[in-house]
């Protein structure tokens, strides 16, 4: 960012009334948008700005106050800001805590097979892949828009933090559409890496066509359907987000925890055993970072193991509370796979969710469930596309019936087994 130096300069003049911090962001990135197959715009992107946050010290209380602002900022418009910022502060009766020293590391590049690659053939190259996976009849890719993204992330603090990472990072939107004889179906598909590989892309496009292409032939089942249910990445990725957040020390000084340490996820596991490991950075992982938004370095932690919860991981502020080692904000989810093979799990009869109105999982509540829009139900002998049902089950039970799928995949903020086996689970 252009005027971080302006930045450090106004907030020195206030360095006897608070504390400070800049998280500043440059962005840049080169965007293709397609319609129905044709090359429609091309777009290179630029964008930066920061993020500065000031923390007073009053009445035995520390409070913050934030404002965002772009390289355009005056030194005039700044200073408006910090004491509108002050102000704001002085306001805010939080527990006191530190920011993080200056831990002597200086950041860097996180590792991605994108560093150093052109930004326009990289975008070619996916784009033709995304287009070249379409071969189902009556089928076609209605939409497609990629970008190739470059971030640099600076951290700053009055303290003597200073350190910057850099990420490369693709993103693609794409709506794979069938037209069925009666009706035209589409779906509307996010993904994000951070390393290139055009044939995982691929097999992932071509499987969404033949899943829109089973939509328009999905039927309600006339009969109860019982049998296990087969999670595919994207849920799983929320399910476990949703677990993890309970071991946050966040969770834990706010009392919002369900487990402490000791507990046990799965008390009788009847398959597979849960161990996970949070980390900052895991390989084709876009939520990989070297330090987080307060500067912390990231420190790798497994929280559970073989279904015990066995330690708790989070931010500078909330381990300082808990008079605990702060690992950071570790956003990755490491999930070890299992013994069991793909074609293993999808050998006996099962229901394989593709499409759910969105996963829920209340820990409180002891849930777990959805409404699927569409699903494969495996009878023994055919492969039927299901839709019109939902499903459901105590969370408890479920976790003690998990069978883990030896393959493993990254898909955004999680790794590990690309499938996941659930029993106990009801389908209506």
């Amino acid at each position: 960012m252009k005027n971080i130096q302006l930045l450090k300069s106004v907030l020195s003049k206030h360095s006897g009334e608070c504390e400070h911090s800049i998280v500043a962001n440059d962005t840049t990135s080169y965007e293709l948008f397609f319609v129905h197959g044709k090359l429609e715009t091309v777009r290179k992107a630029k964008h930066s700005s920061a993020q500065i946050s000031v923390f007073v010290k009053h009445d035995g209380k520390l409070g913050s106050g934030s404002f965002v602002a772009d390289e355009s900022a005056t030194e005039q418009e700044l200073e408006s800001k910090i004491a509108e910022a002050l102000g704001n502060a002085k306001m805010i009766f939080d527990e006191p805590y530190e920011l993080p020293c200056d831990d002597n590391q200086s950041g860097g590049v996180i590792p991605s097979n994108l560093g150093g690659r052109d930004e326009k053939q990289v975008a070619a190259d996916i784009a033709k892949a995304v287009l070249s996976a379409c071969t189902q009849k009556d089928c076609g890719i209605n939409a497609l828009e990629v970008f190739v993204t470059t971030r640099v992330n600076t951290v700053l603090n009055s303290k003597g933090v200073d350190k910057s990472q850099t990420k490369h990072t693709v993103s693609v939107e794409v709506i794979p559409t069938c037209n069925a004889e009666s009706e035209s179906v589409e779906l509307f598909e996010t993904y994000e890496f951070g390393n290139l590989d055009e044939q995982a892309i691929i097999r992932e496009i071509a499987a969404r066509v033949e899943d829109v292409s089973m939509r328009a032939k999905a039927v309600k089942p006339q009969e109860k359907i019982d049998c296990p249910v087969i999670l595919n990445p994207y849920d799983i990725r929320e399910m476990f987000e949703e677990l993890v957040s309970d071991a946050q020390y966040s969770s834990v000084y706010l009392h919002t925890n369900l487990h402490s340490v000791g507990d046990k996820w799965q008390s009788e596991p009847a398959h597979d055993k849960l161990t996970i490991t949070m980390r900052g950075i895991v390989d084709g992982s876009p939520a990989s970072a070297l330090f987080d938004k307060d500067g912390t370095s990231l420190c790798d932690k497994t929280i559970v193991k073989d279904g015990e919860l066995v330690a708790n991981f989070g931010a500078s502020r909330f381990a300082q509370y808990l008079g605990k080692e702060a690992t950071g904000a570790l956003g990755c989810i490491d999930v070890e796979v299992g013994n069991t093979s793909i074609s293993e799990l999808q050998s006996t009869p099962h229901l394989e969710c593709v499409y759910l109105s969105g996963l829920q999982v209340d820990l409180y509540n002891d849930y777990i469930g959805g409404e699927i829009r569409l699903a494969y139900y495996f009878d023994g002998e055919k492969r039927i596309p299901v839709t019109g049902i939902a499903m459901s089950g105590k969370l408890s039970e479920v976790l003690n019936n998990v069978t883990l799928s030896k393959e493993k995949v990254v898909s955004g903020s999680y790794s590990g087994p690309e499938k996941i086996k659930l029993g106990k689970m009801n389908i209506f």
